[in-house]
């Protein structure tokens, strides 16, 4: 039996290897590893360190974004207090999640928050995704511990 072991494989000029529908292409991580992040506004804020930029390698792919972390919220009364979160291309709101978790005292309560949204932004040009959070009392805390567990951002690009 005979191998073929290969070290590159390039498409002649003018011509490009084609992948099947659904194949990963590529992929492209952030990981919050030694930063807190802590929000108390009433407004959307960018998670510190938790955008990815990916370019697309082909204008029709698609781009699977994810987000996940453990949380901590603590309310500011005996209200419902709840905490959002959206992601946005640029400077575009592409999915969002309103009223995401609750906290009825000023007990600390557990929020894992698990993100994702299948994209499709139709160009070849470095793309950012951005994650943002707000309140509407209280505050929310990511990695409050400063640990090298914090959340992570992942951003994949889908040959469609």
């Amino acid at each position: 039996m005979s191998t073929l072991e290969v070290k590159a494989i390039q498409a002649p000029s003018g011509f490009d290897l084609d992948m099947p529908a659904g194949h990963i292409v590529q992929t492209v991580q952030n990981a919050l590893n030694a930063s807190a992040y802590t929000t108390t506004s009433t407004s959307y804020q960018a998670i510190t360190d938790m955008s990815v930029t990916i370019t697309p390698k082909f204008a029709s792919s698609k781009v699977l974004v994810t987000f996940n972390c453990g949380g901590m919220f603590v309310g500011a009364s005996t209200n419902q207090n709840a905490v959002y979160i959206r992601i946005k291309r640029g400077s575009t709101v592409i999915r969002e999640l309103g009223r995401y978790g609750y906290n009825r005292n000023d007990d600390y309560s557990s929020i894992p928050i698990f993100l994702t949204y299948l994209d499709s932004p139709s160009t070849t040009s470095a793309t950012t995704y951005t994650i943002e959070m707000k309140t509407d009392a209280g505050a929310m805390h990511i990695n409050r511990d400063g640990s090298t567990n914090g959340g992570v951002t992942i951003a994949q690009e889908v040959r469609a």
